[in-house]
């Protein structure tokens, strides 16, 4: 039988009350919500941290159990779902003194578990997909756009090919949920690590944080799975069955995604080098991403760093 030390059990379960709170706090307070999601894994964090994986996935239990009693299982378990495996598993990492990428990665593995998962439960419960729901408002939002430049007196020929730009991307977002899921799952563990490693601090425990943003490039490997992508969309051509496209499509645009924030690496190893003004680099920054042919080349630098590594020129 495993026992458990006084001490684990009552920071257990005031991390567990912490935990209920935050969570009533996010499910009915809506324009708090987000930001209290990704505070919730903290609590389970700090308890894996100090701990061990078997106290953090006790707490979890408990915690929802008392949110299945107030809202229900069904809540409940998405309430889990969204905070425990991330907590749990980042808790796991740190205890083990894993380096923070890998911290990062086993956090990302666990939310695209959870998102999975929860993506999943709503299709089979309750019937919804809520990408595809999100794909119909931004097809209201088109429409609503169009009326109102009609209104403004703009002629609707001039506005029609963004339109159908727009319409063509919507088009495609069915296929690339993978994708969206992927890059959900790897936005909200980085915001979580960040927001962990500031309350850690705070609270007197040491967190590694990333080594700086300069510093940050792809394992060279990562050009051959882009590649990879472009060698699917040409091969459906000649097997067409869907299924080529949407993996090359899906490859695309993580990838795409992850040499885009490389060549800002890049570019901020030579605004540093150069000792650009900070006001001059935040209008760099915002022209580039107002700019599509700027955000190419950016892409395009992040993508061929891989394979030459400006930096280390």
């Amino acid at each position: 039988m495993q026992r458990f030390s006084t001490k684990a059990i009552v920071e257990g379960a005031l991390l567990s009350a912490i935990t209920v709170i935050l969570s009533f706090f996010s499910m009915y307070i809506p324009g708090l919500g987000l930001f209290i999601d990704l505070v919730l894994p903290v609590p389970i964090i700090l308890l894996g941290m100090k701990h061990g994986l078997k106290i953090s996935l006790l707490s979890v239990a408990v915690t929802g159990l008392v949110i299945a009693a107030f809202s229900g299982p069904l809540r409940a378990l998405t309430a889990v779902l969204s905070f425990g495996l991330v907590g749990m598993g980042m808790g796991w990492a740190l205890k083990k003194n894993y380096s923070p990428f890998k911290v990062f990665g086993v956090g990302a593995a666990a939310s695209l578990v959870s998102n999975v998962v929860l993506f999943l439960l709503s299709l089979m419960i309750m019937g919804i997909n809520p990408l595809m729901q999100e794909i119909e408002l931004y097809r209201e939002s088109l429409a609503g756009a169009a009326k109102l430049y009609n209104r403004m007196g703009v002629n609707p020929e001039t506005i029609k090919p963004v339109l159908e730009m727009y319409e063509k991307m919507l088009d495609l977002m069915p296929l690339l949920i993978p994708a969206v899921l992927v890059l959900a799952s790897l936005t909200s563990s980085f915001l979580c690590f960040q927001i962990s490693k500031l309350i850690l601090r705070r609270l007197g425990y040491n967190m590694e944080d990333f080594p700086p943003f300069w510093q940050w490039r792809l394992p060279t490997y990562t050009i051959f799975l882009f590649l990879l992508g472009q060698i699917a969309i040409i091969m459906e051509a000649y097997w067409p069955s869907g299924i080529l496209r949407q993996l090359g499509m899906n490859l695309l645009l993580i990838f795409a995604f992850a040499f885009f924030i490389q060549g800002f690496a890049v570019l901020a190893f030579f605004l540093g080098r150069y000792n650009v003004s900070k006001l001059l680099r935040i209008f760099i920054v915002l022209f580039l991403f107002s700019n599509p042919f700027m955000a190419q080349l950016v892409f395009l630098l992040g993508m061929f760093d891989t394979v030459f590594n400006f930096r280390g020129l």
